[in-house]
């Protein structure tokens, strides 16, 4: 699991305010995140990020995205090492150019 620091988690709500008044990037976003972000934000994600977006069925009151199972030996994986250790195993530079382009 990737964490986000805060400069991350305001890109993605900057996404996602984009994507709840703009149907095309949403349905874009919807279909191919990558692609639509970088069209829309002029914003490459870091080779080999993937992100998915989903929305939520309007028959569904909440939806929630478990995390990953423990591992039944109790080792952590790789990501959670790396968030244990206090890194992010993304490049945040992404993160700085969508808020940047969002502040006008």
């Amino acid at each position: 699991m990737t964490h986000l620091n805060p400069k991350q988690q305001q890109a993605i709500q900057a996404i996602v305010a984009r994507a709840e008044v703009d149907p095309a990037f949403r349905a874009s976003l919807l279909r191919q995140p990558v692609e639509a972000i970088q069209r829309t934000f002029g914003v490459a994600l870091p080779p080999g990020f993937r992100v998915r977006f989903v929305e939520r069925d309007p028959s569904v009151d909440l939806l929630v995205v478990l995390t990953d199972p423990a591992d039944e030996a109790g080792e952590l994986s790789e990501d959670q090492l790396e968030s244990v250790a206090g890194g992010v195993t993304t490049d945040g530079a992404w993160a700085d150019a969508i808020v940047a382009s969002t502040s006008g």
